[in-house]
Protein backbone atom coordinates (compact mmCIF):
# COMPACT_ATOMS: atom_id res chain seq x y z
CA UNK A 1 0.00 0.00 0.00
CA UNK A 2 1.54 3.72 -0.87
CA UNK A 3 2.10 5.21 2.10
CA UNK A 4 1.13 9.02 0.83
CA UNK A 5 3.14 11.67 2.32
CA UNK A 6 4.11 15.18 1.00
CA UNK A 7 7.78 14.97 0.53
CA UNK A 8 6.86 12.06 -2.21
CA UNK A 9 6.56 14.14 -5.26
CA UNK A 10 5.36 10.77 -6.80
CA UNK A 11 2.65 10.52 -4.82
CA UNK A 12 -1.22 10.68 -6.43
CA UNK A 13 -1.57 14.47 -7.12
CA UNK A 14 -4.84 14.65 -6.88
CA UNK A 15 -4.73 13.79 -3.64
CA UNK A 16 -1.81 15.60 -2.51
CA UNK A 17 -2.91 19.04 -3.83
CA UNK A 18 -6.57 17.72 -2.75
CA UNK A 19 -8.19 18.90 -6.09
CA UNK A 20 -11.11 17.19 -7.89
CA UNK A 21 -12.45 17.92 -11.61
CA UNK A 22 -15.78 19.28 -12.68
CA UNK A 23 -16.92 17.19 -15.80
CA UNK A 24 -18.00 18.57 -18.37
CA UNK A 25 -21.81 19.14 -19.83
CA UNK A 26 -22.53 15.83 -21.74
CA UNK A 27 -23.53 12.48 -20.48
CA UNK A 28 -23.00 12.42 -16.78
CA UNK A 29 -22.27 9.01 -16.40
CA UNK A 30 -19.54 8.59 -19.62
CA UNK A 31 -17.99 11.64 -18.24
CA UNK A 32 -17.75 10.33 -15.01
CA UNK A 33 -16.56 7.22 -15.86
CA UNK A 34 -13.83 9.49 -17.98
CA UNK A 35 -12.78 11.42 -15.62
CA UNK A 36 -11.87 8.23 -12.95
CA UNK A 37 -9.84 7.25 -15.33
CA UNK A 38 -7.69 9.97 -15.17
CA UNK A 39 -7.09 9.17 -10.96
CA UNK A 40 -9.68 11.72 -9.74
CA UNK A 41 -11.57 10.81 -7.05
CA UNK A 42 -13.16 14.25 -5.95
CA UNK A 43 -16.14 14.89 -9.21
CA UNK A 44 -18.17 17.52 -9.35
CA UNK A 45 -21.13 16.09 -11.55
CA UNK A 46 -22.94 19.23 -14.16
CA UNK A 47 -26.40 19.93 -14.30
CA UNK A 48 -25.25 23.51 -14.87
CA UNK A 49 -24.61 23.92 -18.82
CA UNK A 50 -28.44 23.99 -20.28
CA UNK A 51 -29.82 27.51 -19.10
CA UNK A 52 -33.09 28.68 -18.48
CA UNK A 53 -36.34 26.81 -19.64
CA UNK A 54 -36.88 24.57 -22.42
CA UNK A 55 -40.45 22.74 -21.98
CA UNK A 56 -38.38 19.83 -21.48
CA UNK A 57 -38.10 19.30 -18.30
CA UNK A 58 -34.97 20.68 -15.82
CA UNK A 59 -31.82 19.13 -16.79
CA UNK A 60 -31.89 17.11 -13.38
CA UNK A 61 -34.97 15.85 -14.13
CA UNK A 62 -34.08 14.63 -17.76
CA UNK A 63 -31.22 12.08 -16.24
CA UNK A 64 -33.24 9.12 -15.28
CA UNK A 65 -33.26 7.27 -12.15
CA UNK A 66 -31.36 4.34 -13.84
CA UNK A 67 -28.38 6.83 -14.45
CA UNK A 68 -28.68 8.21 -11.04
CA UNK A 69 -28.25 4.80 -9.61
CA UNK A 70 -25.37 3.98 -11.72
CA UNK A 71 -23.32 7.26 -11.27
CA UNK A 72 -23.75 6.30 -7.21
CA UNK A 73 -23.14 2.69 -7.45
CA UNK A 74 -19.90 4.06 -9.44
CA UNK A 75 -19.05 6.54 -6.86
CA UNK A 76 -19.45 3.86 -3.97
CA UNK A 77 -17.20 1.11 -5.89
CA UNK A 78 -14.34 3.92 -6.37
CA UNK A 79 -14.41 5.55 -3.30
CA UNK A 80 -14.98 8.99 -5.07
CA UNK A 81 -16.27 12.22 -3.47
CA UNK A 82 -19.18 13.75 -5.18
CA UNK A 83 -20.89 17.06 -5.78
CA UNK A 84 -23.54 18.76 -8.01
CA UNK A 85 -23.49 22.28 -9.68
CA UNK A 86 -26.88 22.85 -10.27
CA UNK A 87 -28.77 24.90 -13.12
CA UNK A 88 -27.55 28.57 -13.91
CA UNK A 89 -30.53 29.64 -14.37
CA UNK A 90 -31.97 29.34 -10.50
CA UNK A 91 -32.48 32.75 -8.51
CA UNK A 92 -32.91 32.64 -5.42
CA UNK A 93 -34.25 35.77 -5.47
CA UNK A 94 -36.87 34.56 -7.68
CA UNK A 95 -36.33 37.65 -9.97
CA UNK A 96 -36.59 37.72 -13.63
CA UNK A 97 -33.64 38.24 -15.17
CA UNK A 98 -35.15 39.42 -18.20
CA UNK A 99 -38.00 41.76 -16.48
CA UNK A 100 -36.26 41.98 -13.36
CA UNK A 101 -39.69 41.29 -12.00
CA UNK A 102 -40.31 39.18 -8.74
CA UNK A 103 -43.40 37.10 -9.45
CA UNK A 104 -45.78 33.53 -8.17
CA UNK A 105 -44.88 32.14 -11.97
CA UNK A 106 -41.40 32.81 -12.20
CA UNK A 107 -40.89 32.09 -8.64
CA UNK A 108 -42.77 28.38 -8.95
CA UNK A 109 -40.46 27.76 -11.74
CA UNK A 110 -37.13 28.40 -9.55
CA UNK A 111 -38.79 26.14 -6.70
CA UNK A 112 -38.96 23.15 -9.30
CA UNK A 113 -35.79 23.74 -10.59
CA UNK A 114 -34.23 23.66 -7.02
CA UNK A 115 -36.28 20.46 -5.94
CA UNK A 116 -35.30 18.54 -9.25
CA UNK A 117 -31.28 19.28 -8.88
CA UNK A 118 -32.37 18.63 -4.84
CA UNK A 119 -33.89 15.27 -5.91
CA UNK A 120 -31.07 14.01 -8.52
CA UNK A 121 -28.51 14.61 -5.54
CA UNK A 122 -30.58 12.54 -3.26
CA UNK A 123 -31.14 9.81 -5.25
CA UNK A 124 -27.35 9.71 -6.26
CA UNK A 125 -26.00 9.95 -2.40
CA UNK A 126 -28.32 6.61 -1.53
CA UNK A 127 -26.21 3.90 -3.42
CA UNK A 128 -23.13 5.63 -1.92
CA UNK A 129 -24.15 5.81 1.70
CA UNK A 130 -23.39 9.09 1.42
CA UNK A 131 -25.40 12.38 3.45
CA UNK A 132 -24.65 15.80 2.99
CA UNK A 133 -23.49 15.81 -0.60
CA UNK A 134 -23.07 19.73 -1.86
CA UNK A 135 -24.93 21.24 -4.10
CA UNK A 136 -23.36 24.21 -5.86
CA UNK A 137 -26.01 26.93 -6.39
CA UNK A 138 -25.23 30.57 -8.18
CA UNK A 139 -26.17 33.10 -5.37
CA UNK A 140 -27.94 34.68 -8.26
CA UNK A 141 -28.75 35.04 -12.11
CA UNK A 142 -29.93 38.23 -12.61
CA UNK A 143 -28.38 41.22 -13.82
CA UNK A 144 -28.48 43.71 -11.18
CA UNK A 145 -24.93 44.05 -9.32
CA UNK A 146 -23.62 47.07 -8.94
CA UNK A 147 -19.68 46.82 -9.60
CA UNK A 148 -18.96 50.68 -10.53
CA UNK A 149 -21.63 53.22 -8.55
CA UNK A 150 -19.68 55.85 -10.69
CA UNK A 151 -20.98 54.10 -14.35
CA UNK A 152 -24.45 52.80 -12.91
CA UNK A 153 -25.98 50.72 -10.12
CA UNK A 154 -29.02 49.27 -9.65
CA UNK A 155 -32.03 50.01 -7.86
CA UNK A 156 -35.13 48.35 -6.09
CA UNK A 157 -38.81 49.57 -6.17
CA UNK A 158 -40.18 47.54 -3.26
CA UNK A 159 -44.00 49.14 -4.31
CA UNK A 160 -43.24 47.16 -7.66
CA UNK A 161 -41.42 44.39 -6.45
CA UNK A 162 -38.96 44.82 -9.37
CA UNK A 163 -35.38 45.67 -9.89
CA UNK A 164 -33.74 47.75 -12.69
CA UNK A 165 -31.04 50.03 -13.46
CA UNK A 166 -30.00 53.47 -13.36
CA UNK A 167 -26.86 55.13 -14.85
CA UNK A 168 -26.01 59.08 -16.53
CA UNK A 169 -29.10 61.22 -17.03
CA UNK A 170 -28.96 64.74 -19.64
CA UNK A 171 -31.21 67.41 -19.13
CA UNK A 172 -30.92 70.08 -21.21
CA UNK A 173 -31.72 73.68 -21.02
CA UNK A 174 -30.38 73.87 -17.20
CA UNK A 175 -28.04 74.92 -14.58
CA UNK A 176 -26.71 73.04 -11.69
CA UNK A 177 -27.52 75.80 -9.28
CA UNK A 178 -31.09 75.99 -10.96
CA UNK A 179 -31.55 71.73 -10.45
CA UNK A 180 -30.33 72.01 -6.90
CA UNK A 181 -33.40 74.61 -5.98
CA UNK A 182 -36.05 72.95 -7.61
CA UNK A 183 -35.21 69.22 -6.64
CA UNK A 184 -35.77 68.32 -2.51
CA UNK A 185 -33.93 64.79 -2.72
CA UNK A 186 -31.18 66.09 -4.83
CA UNK A 187 -29.95 68.48 -2.78
CA UNK A 188 -29.98 66.54 0.57
CA UNK A 189 -27.55 64.12 -1.45
CA UNK A 190 -25.51 66.51 -2.71
CA UNK A 191 -25.15 68.51 0.39
CA UNK A 192 -24.21 64.75 2.04
CA UNK A 193 -20.93 65.21 -0.19
CA UNK A 194 -18.11 66.92 1.34
CA UNK A 195 -15.57 66.13 -0.88
CA UNK A 196 -15.54 69.00 -3.68
CA UNK A 197 -14.61 66.71 -6.21
CA UNK A 198 -17.55 64.02 -5.56
CA UNK A 199 -19.86 67.35 -5.80
CA UNK A 200 -18.44 67.97 -9.53
CA UNK A 201 -19.10 63.96 -10.50
CA UNK A 202 -22.37 64.20 -8.92
CA UNK A 203 -24.17 66.94 -11.06
CA UNK A 204 -21.69 67.61 -14.43
CA UNK A 205 -22.70 70.74 -16.15
CA UNK A 206 -21.84 71.06 -19.58
CA UNK A 207 -23.13 73.30 -22.63
CA UNK A 208 -26.82 73.72 -22.76
CA UNK A 209 -27.68 71.48 -19.54
CA UNK A 210 -26.47 68.78 -16.97
CA UNK A 211 -25.51 64.92 -16.43
CA UNK A 212 -26.42 63.49 -13.74
CA UNK A 213 -24.78 60.81 -12.67
CA UNK A 214 -26.57 57.87 -11.14
CA UNK A 215 -26.17 58.72 -7.71
CA UNK A 216 -27.88 61.94 -8.47
CA UNK A 217 -30.18 60.08 -11.13
CA UNK A 218 -31.02 57.58 -8.27
CA UNK A 219 -32.18 60.98 -6.44
CA UNK A 220 -34.31 62.25 -8.94
CA UNK A 221 -35.73 59.53 -9.51
CA UNK A 222 -37.27 60.15 -5.88
CA UNK A 223 -37.62 63.56 -6.82
CA UNK A 224 -39.98 62.43 -9.53
CA UNK A 225 -42.02 60.14 -7.81
CA UNK A 226 -42.49 62.73 -4.90
CA UNK A 227 -43.56 65.43 -7.55
CA UNK A 228 -46.04 62.65 -8.48
CA UNK A 229 -47.12 61.95 -5.03
CA UNK A 230 -47.69 65.73 -4.34
CA UNK A 231 -49.66 66.17 -7.29
CA UNK A 232 -52.43 63.55 -6.56
CA UNK A 233 -52.02 65.27 -3.38
CA UNK A 234 -52.95 68.14 -4.55
CA UNK A 235 -55.69 67.04 -6.72
CA UNK A 236 -57.04 65.32 -3.46
CA UNK A 237 -57.32 68.58 -1.83
CA UNK A 238 -59.37 69.90 -5.02
CA UNK A 239 -61.87 66.96 -4.93
CA UNK A 240 -62.08 67.66 -0.99
CA UNK A 241 -62.92 71.16 -1.29
CA UNK A 242 -65.49 70.35 -3.94
CA UNK A 243 -67.46 67.63 -1.75
CA UNK A 244 -67.23 70.08 0.91
CA UNK A 245 -69.23 72.83 -0.91
CA UNK A 246 -71.97 70.29 -2.63
CA UNK A 247 -72.49 68.97 0.98
CA UNK A 248 -72.87 72.54 2.25
CA UNK A 249 -75.24 73.34 -0.42
CA UNK A 250 -77.32 70.64 0.19
CA UNK A 251 -77.08 71.65 4.29
CA UNK A 252 -78.37 74.68 3.06
CA UNK A 253 -81.37 73.06 1.30
CA UNK A 254 -82.82 71.24 3.68
CA UNK A 255 -82.66 74.47 6.23
CA UNK A 256 -83.67 77.17 3.88
CA UNK A 257 -86.57 74.79 2.13
CA UNK A 258 -89.72 73.26 3.73
CA UNK A 259 -89.09 70.29 2.04
CA UNK A 260 -89.71 67.66 4.76
CA UNK A 261 -91.30 64.08 3.79
CA UNK A 262 -91.06 65.14 0.19
CA UNK A 263 -89.27 62.84 -2.22
CA UNK A 264 -87.14 66.36 -2.82
CA UNK A 265 -85.46 65.47 0.86
CA UNK A 266 -85.48 62.09 0.42
CA UNK A 267 -82.89 62.56 -2.93
CA UNK A 268 -80.88 65.20 -1.17
CA UNK A 269 -80.43 62.87 1.41
CA UNK A 270 -79.21 59.95 -0.44
CA UNK A 271 -77.16 62.63 -2.54
CA UNK A 272 -75.48 63.34 1.03
CA UNK A 273 -74.67 59.43 1.97
CA UNK A 274 -72.83 59.56 -1.42
CA UNK A 275 -70.47 62.68 -1.05
CA UNK A 276 -69.44 61.05 2.70
CA UNK A 277 -69.05 57.50 0.59
CA UNK A 278 -66.66 59.67 -1.73
CA UNK A 279 -65.01 62.22 0.86
CA UNK A 280 -64.33 59.28 3.01
CA UNK A 281 -62.33 57.30 -0.15
CA UNK A 282 -60.57 60.79 -0.72
CA UNK A 283 -59.10 60.37 2.74
CA UNK A 284 -57.83 57.21 2.45
CA UNK A 285 -55.99 58.18 -0.74
CA UNK A 286 -54.70 60.76 1.14
CA UNK A 287 -53.40 58.70 3.83
CA UNK A 288 -52.01 56.56 1.38
CA UNK A 289 -50.00 59.24 -0.60
CA UNK A 290 -48.69 60.86 2.07
CA UNK A 291 -47.48 57.53 3.67
CA UNK A 292 -46.02 56.76 0.06
CA UNK A 293 -44.71 60.17 0.10
CA UNK A 294 -42.89 59.96 4.00
CA UNK A 295 -41.75 56.65 3.05
CA UNK A 296 -40.01 57.06 -0.22
CA UNK A 297 -36.71 56.64 0.74
CA UNK A 298 -38.00 52.65 1.96
CA UNK A 299 -39.64 52.52 -1.24
CA UNK A 300 -36.75 52.52 -3.68
CA UNK A 301 -32.89 51.23 -2.27
CA UNK A 302 -29.89 50.29 -4.01
CA UNK A 303 -30.71 46.26 -4.75
CA UNK A 304 -27.08 45.21 -3.04
CA UNK A 305 -28.92 46.21 0.63
CA UNK A 306 -31.68 44.49 -0.34
CA UNK A 307 -30.45 41.38 -2.45
CA UNK A 308 -29.35 39.28 0.16
CA UNK A 309 -32.64 39.25 1.81
CA UNK A 310 -34.49 38.39 -0.91
CA UNK A 311 -31.94 35.40 -1.81
CA UNK A 312 -32.07 34.33 1.90
CA UNK A 313 -35.39 32.99 1.27
CA UNK A 314 -35.23 30.93 -1.38
CA UNK A 315 -32.08 29.40 0.34
CA UNK A 316 -33.87 28.88 3.30
CA UNK A 317 -36.73 27.08 0.74
CA UNK A 318 -34.13 25.16 -0.54
CA UNK A 319 -32.26 23.87 2.76
CA UNK A 320 -35.44 22.95 4.46
CA UNK A 321 -36.35 20.76 1.25
CA UNK A 322 -32.97 19.33 1.90
CA UNK A 323 -33.73 18.52 5.36
CA UNK A 324 -36.75 16.19 4.28
CA UNK A 325 -34.77 14.42 2.23
CA UNK A 326 -33.07 10.81 3.45
CA UNK A 327 -29.66 12.34 2.50
CA UNK A 328 -29.85 16.20 3.38
CA UNK A 329 -27.86 17.84 0.88
CA UNK A 330 -25.72 20.59 1.54
CA UNK A 331 -27.04 24.22 0.09
CA UNK A 332 -23.98 26.07 -1.44
CA UNK A 333 -24.14 29.03 -2.80
CA UNK A 334 -21.46 30.73 -5.04
CA UNK A 335 -20.47 33.87 -5.56
CA UNK A 336 -21.56 35.05 -9.27
CA UNK A 337 -20.07 34.85 -12.64
CA UNK A 338 -19.40 38.59 -13.14
CA UNK A 339 -19.70 41.60 -10.63
CA UNK A 340 -22.25 42.77 -13.14
CA UNK A 341 -24.40 40.33 -11.52
CA UNK A 342 -25.78 40.74 -7.64
CA UNK A 343 -23.90 38.58 -4.71
CA UNK A 344 -21.11 38.46 -6.61
CA UNK A 345 -19.32 40.83 -3.95
CA UNK A 346 -18.31 38.14 -0.64
CA UNK A 347 -19.73 40.65 1.91
CA UNK A 348 -23.24 40.26 0.19
CA UNK A 349 -23.14 36.73 0.29
CA UNK A 350 -21.81 36.68 3.81
CA UNK A 351 -24.89 38.93 4.79
CA UNK A 352 -26.52 35.94 2.61
CA UNK A 353 -25.82 33.22 4.49
CA UNK A 354 -26.37 34.43 7.94
CA UNK A 355 -30.10 35.82 6.76
CA UNK A 356 -30.76 32.19 5.51
CA UNK A 357 -29.42 30.43 8.23
CA UNK A 358 -31.18 32.48 10.41
CA UNK A 359 -34.31 32.25 8.86
CA UNK A 360 -34.07 28.43 8.06
CA UNK A 361 -33.78 28.13 11.93
CA UNK A 362 -37.29 29.69 12.51
CA UNK A 363 -38.78 27.47 9.45
CA UNK A 364 -37.50 24.07 10.76
CA UNK A 365 -38.42 24.86 14.48
CA UNK A 366 -42.27 25.58 13.12
CA UNK A 367 -42.09 22.70 10.76
CA UNK A 368 -44.11 19.67 11.70
CA UNK A 369 -42.33 17.50 9.77
CA UNK A 370 -38.85 18.12 11.26
CA UNK A 371 -39.68 18.56 14.82
CA UNK A 372 -36.31 20.63 15.57
CA UNK A 373 -35.45 22.16 18.82
CA UNK A 374 -33.34 25.39 18.33
CA UNK A 375 -30.38 24.47 18.80
CA UNK A 376 -30.57 21.20 16.72
CA UNK A 377 -31.91 23.60 14.28
CA UNK A 378 -28.82 26.42 14.29
CA UNK A 379 -26.50 22.83 14.40
CA UNK A 380 -28.66 21.99 10.94
CA UNK A 381 -28.40 25.39 9.57
CA UNK A 382 -24.29 25.82 9.93
CA UNK A 383 -24.20 22.16 8.50
CA UNK A 384 -26.58 22.83 5.00
CA UNK A 385 -26.31 26.55 3.94
CA UNK A 386 -22.62 27.57 3.39
CA UNK A 387 -20.36 29.02 0.82
CA UNK A 388 -18.73 27.41 -2.71
CA UNK A 389 -15.82 30.32 -3.18
CA UNK A 390 -15.40 30.36 -6.70
CA UNK A 391 -12.04 32.14 -7.14
CA UNK A 392 -11.96 33.09 -10.91
CA UNK A 393 -15.34 34.83 -10.41
CA UNK A 394 -13.59 37.18 -7.92
CA UNK A 395 -11.00 37.93 -10.10
CA UNK A 396 -12.94 39.44 -12.55
CA UNK A 397 -13.56 42.27 -10.11
CA UNK A 398 -10.36 43.42 -11.58
CA UNK A 399 -12.23 44.82 -14.49
CA UNK A 400 -13.74 47.33 -12.25
CA UNK A 401 -12.79 50.07 -9.80
CA UNK A 402 -12.57 49.40 -6.23
CA UNK A 403 -14.53 52.41 -4.57
CA UNK A 404 -12.79 52.42 -1.60
CA UNK A 405 -9.23 53.20 -3.50
CA UNK A 406 -10.19 54.70 -6.83
CA UNK A 407 -8.24 52.20 -8.46
CA UNK A 408 -8.46 49.05 -10.18
CA UNK A 409 -9.15 45.62 -7.83
CA UNK A 410 -5.87 44.41 -7.20
CA UNK A 411 -4.53 40.86 -6.49
CA UNK A 412 -4.49 42.15 -2.48
CA UNK A 413 -8.30 43.24 -3.13
CA UNK A 414 -9.25 40.03 -4.24
CA UNK A 415 -7.40 38.05 -1.42
CA UNK A 416 -8.94 40.92 1.00
CA UNK A 417 -12.73 40.03 -0.51
CA UNK A 418 -12.14 36.05 -0.05
CA UNK A 419 -11.09 36.27 3.37
CA UNK A 420 -14.14 37.87 4.32
CA UNK A 421 -16.15 34.47 3.79
CA UNK A 422 -13.81 32.62 6.16
CA UNK A 423 -15.10 29.16 7.83
CA UNK A 424 -18.43 29.90 6.15
CA UNK A 425 -16.34 28.27 2.71
CA UNK A 426 -17.15 24.42 2.39
CA UNK A 427 -16.03 23.85 -0.75
CA UNK A 428 -14.11 25.78 -3.58
CA UNK A 429 -14.28 25.95 -7.57
CA UNK A 430 -10.20 26.89 -8.71
CA UNK A 431 -10.21 28.38 -12.24
CA UNK A 432 -8.46 31.23 -13.74
CA UNK A 433 -9.00 34.32 -16.41
CA UNK A 434 -7.40 37.41 -16.96
CA UNK A 435 -9.51 39.65 -15.19
CA UNK A 436 -12.10 39.97 -17.53
CA UNK A 437 -14.67 37.08 -18.26
CA UNK A 438 -15.18 33.94 -16.91
CA UNK A 439 -13.06 31.93 -19.11
CA UNK A 440 -12.01 28.91 -17.01
CA UNK A 441 -8.71 28.38 -18.18
CA UNK A 442 -5.63 25.95 -16.47
CA UNK A 443 -4.92 27.51 -12.88
CA UNK A 444 -1.79 29.72 -13.83
CA UNK A 445 -2.72 31.02 -17.01
CA UNK A 446 -4.50 34.24 -16.20
CA UNK A 447 -3.79 36.49 -13.67
CA UNK A 448 -6.00 34.96 -10.73
CA UNK A 449 -4.33 35.13 -7.20
CA UNK A 450 -5.54 31.00 -6.95
CA UNK A 451 -2.92 30.14 -4.75
CA UNK A 452 -2.70 33.23 -2.09
CA UNK A 453 -6.57 32.89 -1.60
CA UNK A 454 -6.13 29.04 -1.25
CA UNK A 455 -3.17 29.09 1.23
CA UNK A 456 -4.24 32.33 3.09
CA UNK A 457 -7.96 30.86 4.20
CA UNK A 458 -5.84 27.38 4.82
CA UNK A 459 -3.95 29.13 7.10
CA UNK A 460 -6.85 30.85 8.66
CA UNK A 461 -8.58 27.51 9.02
CA UNK A 462 -10.42 26.67 6.32
CA UNK A 463 -10.24 22.77 5.47
CA UNK A 464 -12.44 22.86 2.50
CA UNK A 465 -12.22 20.83 -0.79
CA UNK A 466 -11.37 22.17 -3.98
CA UNK A 467 -12.95 21.61 -7.65
CA UNK A 468 -11.23 22.40 -10.66
CA UNK A 469 -12.98 23.77 -13.41
CA UNK A 470 -11.04 24.17 -16.38
CA UNK A 471 -12.59 23.91 -19.37
CA UNK A 472 -10.75 26.68 -20.93
CA UNK A 473 -7.11 26.19 -22.96
CA UNK A 474 -5.72 23.75 -25.14
CA UNK A 475 -7.85 20.18 -25.21
CA UNK A 476 -10.31 21.32 -22.67
CA UNK A 477 -11.13 20.24 -19.27
CA UNK A 478 -8.47 17.33 -18.83
CA UNK A 479 -5.99 18.87 -20.84
CA UNK A 480 -5.93 21.28 -18.10
CA UNK A 481 -4.86 19.14 -15.45
CA UNK A 482 -1.54 19.00 -16.15
CA UNK A 483 -0.72 22.68 -15.89
CA UNK A 484 -3.21 23.34 -12.59
CA UNK A 485 -1.50 20.41 -10.81
CA UNK A 486 2.09 22.09 -11.58
CA UNK A 487 1.07 25.86 -10.77
CA UNK A 488 -0.62 24.03 -7.27
CA UNK A 489 2.69 22.65 -6.77
CA UNK A 490 0.99 19.24 -6.72
CA UNK A 491 4.65 16.65 -5.59
CA UNK A 492 4.58 14.99 -8.68
CA UNK A 493 5.10 17.96 -10.43
CA UNK A 494 7.44 19.74 -8.19
CA UNK A 495 8.09 23.05 -8.04
CA UNK A 496 9.87 23.16 -11.94
CA UNK A 497 8.01 24.75 -14.61
CA UNK A 498 7.25 23.87 -18.18
CA UNK A 499 10.56 25.06 -19.63
CA UNK A 500 9.20 23.85 -23.26
CA UNK A 501 6.41 21.32 -25.33
CA UNK A 502 9.04 18.48 -24.57
CA UNK A 503 8.33 18.73 -20.71
CA UNK A 504 5.14 19.48 -21.38
CA UNK A 505 4.15 16.52 -23.67
CA UNK A 506 6.21 14.18 -20.81
CA UNK A 507 3.90 14.92 -18.35
CA UNK A 508 1.63 11.61 -17.89
CA UNK A 509 -1.72 13.66 -17.29
CA UNK A 510 -0.65 16.05 -20.72
CA UNK A 511 -3.07 15.91 -23.24
CA UNK A 512 -0.31 14.21 -25.67
CA UNK A 513 0.67 11.56 -23.86
CA UNK A 514 -3.20 11.01 -21.71
CA UNK A 515 -4.34 9.58 -26.07
CA UNK A 516 -1.25 6.97 -25.90
CA UNK A 517 -0.80 5.96 -22.20
CA UNK A 518 -2.62 4.53 -19.54
CA UNK A 519 -4.58 7.32 -18.88
CA UNK A 520 -6.67 7.36 -21.87
CA UNK A 521 -9.23 9.75 -23.46
CA UNK A 522 -7.17 12.60 -22.02
CA UNK A 523 -6.13 14.25 -25.09
CA UNK A 524 -6.38 16.21 -27.98
CA UNK A 525 -7.73 13.26 -30.01
CA UNK A 526 -11.08 13.43 -27.86
CA UNK A 527 -11.24 16.88 -26.39
CA UNK A 528 -9.67 19.42 -28.87
CA UNK A 529 -12.30 20.13 -31.61
CA UNK A 530 -15.50 19.74 -29.54
CA UNK A 531 -14.81 23.08 -27.09
CA UNK A 532 -14.39 26.14 -30.23
CA UNK A 533 -11.41 28.40 -29.53
CA UNK A 534 -10.23 31.23 -28.17
CA UNK A 535 -11.09 34.46 -29.81
CA UNK A 536 -8.76 35.99 -32.38
CA UNK A 537 -6.79 32.11 -32.11
CA UNK A 538 -7.78 29.27 -35.15
CA UNK A 539 -10.26 26.29 -33.21
CA UNK A 540 -7.20 23.89 -34.15
CA UNK A 541 -4.87 25.59 -31.24
CA UNK A 542 -6.90 27.18 -28.66
CA UNK A 543 -10.26 25.83 -26.60
CA UNK A 544 -13.20 27.90 -24.86
CA UNK A 545 -16.23 27.13 -22.98
CA UNK A 546 -18.03 30.24 -21.74
CA UNK A 547 -20.02 32.66 -24.15
CA UNK A 548 -18.27 35.01 -25.66
CA UNK A 549 -18.88 38.48 -24.13
CA UNK A 550 -15.75 40.21 -24.95
CA UNK A 551 -12.28 41.02 -23.95
CA UNK A 552 -8.64 40.47 -25.48
CA UNK A 553 -7.92 38.42 -28.32
CA UNK A 554 -6.07 35.89 -25.55
CA UNK A 555 -8.67 36.36 -22.79
CA UNK A 556 -9.97 33.06 -23.26
CA UNK A 557 -13.21 34.21 -24.64
CA UNK A 558 -14.20 31.13 -27.34
CA UNK A 559 -15.24 31.91 -30.56
CA UNK A 560 -18.40 31.72 -31.49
Amino acid sequence: MTEYRLDNKFNDAFKQASLGVSIGENNQLAEFAKILRSGAQMVELDLASLYGFTGQGTPAARITKKEREAIGNLARTTDSDLSVHAPWSINFSGINPKTGERNAEYMDLMKKEIAAAINFTDDVSKPMGRRNMPIIFHAASDNFGSPDPNMRFSVYDKEQDKAFTVGPYKIPNVTEREFLDRYTEIKKAYDKLEDEKERKKFIIQGEGGITLSPKATFAFLKDQEAMGYSQELASLDISQHNIELQKKQIADSLVDYSIRGTQKELNLIKMKELLDKEEQGIQNRRFLKEKQLANIDKRFTRFEEEAPVLAAEGIKDAAIMSAKTSTKPMILVENTMTPDMSLSDPTDVRETIDKARELFVEAAMNDKTLRLSRSGAEDLSRKLIGVNLDVGHLNIFKSYVNPDTGKPYSDKDIVKMAEKLGDYVKRYHLNDNMGDIDAHLPLGEGTAPIKEIYETLKNAGVDAPAIMEVFGGVGGITAGMGPSFQYMSAPLFDKTPYASLTAYAGNPYSSIVGDYSSYLNLGLRNDLFQYGGFSGIAPTFGAGYMDNKGGGDFSGAPMV
